[in-house]
């Protein structure tokens, strides 16, 4: 059950974040446009870090906690070794968000604390329309009435932490020391299931939380058969929506629930599902809500009054749980559950709902980076169930759409070209029947090189997409996927490592981060042969970064090879936008070694 599980610990705050944004518009990407527009925020490093992070509560068998010492502790990012940065997989596709090198740890009241590195994960459900507008639900009235963007969207990150046995001593939370004996461990540590929303970010530099959020969350056991990075649980759908509808009626988005047979429990989390007072504000008031289940003979099973308060969201993450009899528990596997609103004047009343013993699936990582070389070839996972239980050999069904500026689903104005010709059929895809705990694994193979957008967008990039062949297939060009069914995929193009290559090639890989990253460019001027020869060379590892690692060639000296060799993963990696194909990054490795032999 994921972060469902007991003993659940809830967490609620502030998280801060500053990406640059320059590189959102594709038409920056022209060798021709050397003074790109500088948008909301040229100088973001891309960092994020939680603010002001509290455990709130905790959920044990028996019900709440209230005696723990880790109720009220701290829940920070250690900003070690540098600061997590979220990073967006391309201009067109900016709606898989994921946070690279996120290191959390609890600080108790006693001195004690645990801490744990989370696997890089991309931003789940993003729903850009969770606030009721001021004016009206046009697009036209809602962007210039009310609060604009990032302000109106919320969305979640799922993701495991995993902590090194050494760094897991006991401490005197009880609630620790239950989590440390039920969660699955492994010689890499234990790991713990994580998941948070966030919303209301202040994209506004005039406003006084500019570049922070809301934050609210849960941790609890991770299982070794669950899928990692989505809820793998049934789901409420909300109710059609439509931008003529009156500016009072909320929307609402998709909430994950479960039943916890064992305690005779439902869990519905509803953190990213119900709409928005304002931007980072208290739900709608909806009168009571109510959570009822449709039997096939017609008859409604009543499960009682659902808590969608402020409070609530506050102190535990709007995660809300009924007590369940037998027959109920029952009635929900046969029927279908849905949340009933007590309201009259806010359209019509059911607002979630849930679909009967139908397949539910989603694509575990959703954002794949590959080489241009033919015969290559990547893999993700697919998790399918049913009534939240896994189905073993269900065979899905897999397409590839190349993605344009009218691609449903793609981040830039429809007037975008988007991918060449030459990206059509480039690549190919299938995925195996699901196994004995569910999971399907998707093959990506390239087959010819892609080619590039332009000179400085490197590749092409593919939505490929994740269907139930039993069920009736739209046309992706002008429907977009369900964000879960979709895996995004970067294709570089072929590009052959040079072992000895002149700084005119060098410094046309480096031209385009230069123009868009700013910050990177008050810092070292990558672009400048003096500039990088400097920085080439300089400084020795071991002193500098207190390290003994041996990089690409042998190299162990200078800055810029440093931290284009470290893991992928690592929130130092450079760059940062994580663009850069791998043979590039060798090019530019020999230019290095070759420097310093010189």
């Amino acid at each position: 059950m994921s972060y469902l599980n007991v003993p659940r610990i809830h967490f609620s705050g502030r998280f801060f974040t500053d990406p640059s944004t320059v590189n959102n518009d594709p038409t920056h990407y022209d060798p021709e446009c050397t003074n790109p527009s500088p948008w909301q925020e040229p100088n973001g490093q891309h960092r994020f870090q939680l603010k002001n992070c509290l455990i709130k509560s905790i959920l044990g068998e028996n019900g709440y906690v209230s005696s723990d010492p880790l109720i009220g502790s701290e829940l920070v990012s250690t900003d070690q070794p540098s600061p997590a940065k979220i990073v967006d997989l391309d201009v067109y596709q900016q709606g898989v968000s994921t946070i690279y090198g996120l290191e959390l740890k609890i600080n108790l009241p006693d001195g004690g604390s645990i801490k744990g590195l989370m696997t890089p994960t991309a931003l789940n459900d993003c729903w850009f329309n969770c606030v009721l507008p001021k004016r009206s639900w046009n697009p036209s009235d809602y962007t210039m009435d009310s609060f604009g963007g990032d302000m109106n969207a919320a969305g979640f990150f799922q993701s495991i932490i995993t902590i090194k046995k050494e760094d897991w001593k006991d401490t005197s939370s009880d609630v620790l020391q239950k989590l440390k004996q039920v969660t699955y461990s492994d010689d890499n540590g234990y790991q713990l299931s994580l998941k948070f929303t966030l919303d209301g970010y202040r994209n506004v530099p005039e406003d006084l939380d500019f570049r922070t959020g809301r934050i609210t969350g849960a941790i609890g056991p991770y299982f070794e058969t669950e899928p990692l990075f989505n809820p793998g649980k049934q789901w409420l759908f909300p109710r059609a929506f439509s931008e003529t509808q009156a500016w009072n009626w909320p929307s609402f988005n998709n909430c994950p629930f479960a039943v916890d047979e064992a305690r005779s429990t439902l869990i519905l989390d509803l953190s990213n599902g119900i709409c928005r007072q304002n931007a980072g504000g208290p739900p709608v008031d909806l009168g009571t809500l109510s959570a009822v289940v449709d039997l096939p003979d017609g008859q409604k099973v009543n499960l009682g009054k659902v808590d969608y308060s402020a409070f609530s969201y506050d102190n535990n993450a709007q995660i809300c749980e009924l007590p369940l009899t037998s027959d109920q528990v029952s009635a929900i596997y046969q029927g279908s559950l849905s949340l009933i609103m007590s309201r009259e004047d806010l359209g019509e009343q059911t607002v979630l709902k849930g679909k009967a013993s139908v397949p539910d699936y989603a694509a575990e990582v959703r954002s794949v980076r590959m080489e241009g070389n033919p015969g290559t070839k990547a893999s993700t996972t697919v998790y399918c169930s049913i009534n939240g239980k896994p189905v073993a050999d269900k065979q899905l069904g897999i397409h590839i759409e190349s993605v344009h500026g009218n691609t449903p689903g793609a981040t830039v104005p429809p007037n975008s070209p988007g991918n060449t010709p030459q990206a059509d059929g480039a690549i190919k895809a299938g995925i195996t029947p699901s196994d004995a705990n569910g999971f399907a694994e998707v093959t990506i193979e390239v087959l010819r090189d892609p080619g590039r957008r332009t000179e400085e967008l490197d590749g092409q990039l593919y939505f490929i997409i994740v269907y139930d062949p039993n069920a009736e297939k739209p046309d992706w060009s002008k429907v977009a996927p369900a964000q879960n069914h979709l895996i995004s995929c970067v294709v570089w193009s072929q590009y052959e490592t040079n072992k000895n290559p002149e700084w005119a090639e060098i410094e046309k890989m480096m031209a385009p981060y230069m123009k868009l990253y700013p910050f990177m460019k008050q810092r070292i001027d990558l672009s400048d042969e003096h500039s990088f020869g400097v920085y080439a060379n300089n400084p020795p590892w071991e002193a500098v970064y207190f390290t003994k690692r041996v990089g690409p060639l042998g190299i162990t000296r200078g800055a810029i090879p440093f931290y284009m060799s470290v893991d992928f993963d690592d929130p130092r990696f450079m760059p940062l936008s994580r663009d850069l194909s791998p043979s590039r990054i060798m090019t530019i490795m020999y230019y290095i070694k070759n420097l310093q032999s010189q």
